[in-house]
């Protein structure tokens, strides 16, 4: 129960980016579908996680390309919710992020999102440039606890490793 909770209080920061009720509700029911979901990313999946006939697909669909909010304030509100969080990770003062990135090569010319890549790599195999999507994220750290004691880590050692 309490995840469902801490759920809720969450999107319940980010309302103010959305400018009808309606388009807000049906930014709630999509999130969770994405948490209930056990199948492959799809809105398909998220609808049928969460229990809903095929004919609200559609409406489904609709959300991603509303007006009725806007992904930056939706990034804003969400960027101030994780700054204010009480358990945010930090060493010396600072938040720690963590960032990954891909770069996945496709055939076609005219999908969407195709771009030409450079690839970094001392494997003489792979080409130089690809066309692609790069795929890419970036975090912070929230709620960490370390894995180890401190203390048993100085053991033997003249040195502080932290």
């Amino acid at each position: 129960m309490q995840l469902c909770q801490r759920l809720e209080q969450i999107l319940e920061n980010l309302r103010p980016a959305f400018s009808r009720e309606a388009t807000y509700q049906w930014f709630i029911l999509l999130a969770w579908g994405v948490v209930l979901n056990s199948q492959p990313s799809a809105i398909t999946s998220y609808v049928n996680a969460l229990g809903l006939t095929e004919s609200y697909y559609h409406q489904a669909l609709h959300w991603f390309e509303s007006k009725a909010f806007n992904v930056k304030g939706l990034t804003l509100g969400w960027s101030k919710w994780v700054s204010q969080h009480e358990n945010l990770y930090r060493i010396k003062e600072k938040r720690v992020y963590v960032g990954d990135g891909i770069k996945v090569g496709k055939e076609g010319r005219k999908m969407p999102g195709v771009k030409r890549l450079h690839q970094e790599s001392g494997n003489v195999a792979k080409p130089e440039w690809i066309r692609g999507h790069y795929f890419n994220a970036l975090s912070v750290l929230v709620g960490v606890r370390p894995l180890v004691d401190k203390s048993c880590c100085n053991q033997g050692s003249t040195g502080n490793p932290y």
